[in-house]
């Protein structure tokens, strides 16, 4: 039996040292063997077109959903960024719906903003401080994101006379 979880680490060593070729088989055997998060760095390869992969957005759609299928954190968050730049809101939307719905806290700004600009749901100031309140306690997000969410949250609060 293969441990998948050390194909990702081999792949991801051969990345870092530059042994792109090497690297690129390795997520694929790992893909192949059904290691989720293999199969969403294939999925994020294509995406952008990493590693000498020519960007397919078909294909990094249909591995990241498989990605998600498995459990893969993130991989709903990458969808609904691609149906975001397929222009299809709503889907986008229930994307990082799904994602939030794990405890994602950079999900849950995603959905804020969302909820504040009436993107793909209809516009909801108080869901989007409860979403912007969610991300700000959560423990899956960036410093960057945290403070852009405290930032939001600034400018949304009631200002005293």
């Amino acid at each position: 039996m293969v441990n998948t979880n050390a194909l990702y680490r081999i792949a991801d060593a051969a990345e870092e040292a530059g042994n792109h070729e090497f690297a690129l088989q390795s997520y694929e055997r790992g893909a192949a063997l059904g290691d989720a998060f293999c199969v969403f760095r294939l999925a994020h390869m294509y995406d952008v077109g990493e590693l000498g992969v020519a960007p397919d957005k078909v294909r990094a759609m249909q591995l990241y959903r498989r990605a998600w299928r498995k459990g893969c954190p993130g991989a709903a968050s990458n969808i609904a960024i691609l149906y975001r730049e397929r222009g299809n809101r709503r889907a986008m939307f229930q994307w990082f719906k799904r994602e939030a719905d794990k405890d994602d806290g950079s999900a849950h700004l995603d959905l804020a903003k969302c909820y504040l600009e009436g993107t793909g749901v209809r516009k909801c100031v108080q869901t989007a401080l409860r979403c912007l309140a969610t991300a700000m306690a959560s423990e899956y997000i960036s410093e960057f994101e945290r403070e852009e969410a405290q930032s939001i949250m600034k400018t949304l609060r009631p200002r005293a006379m």
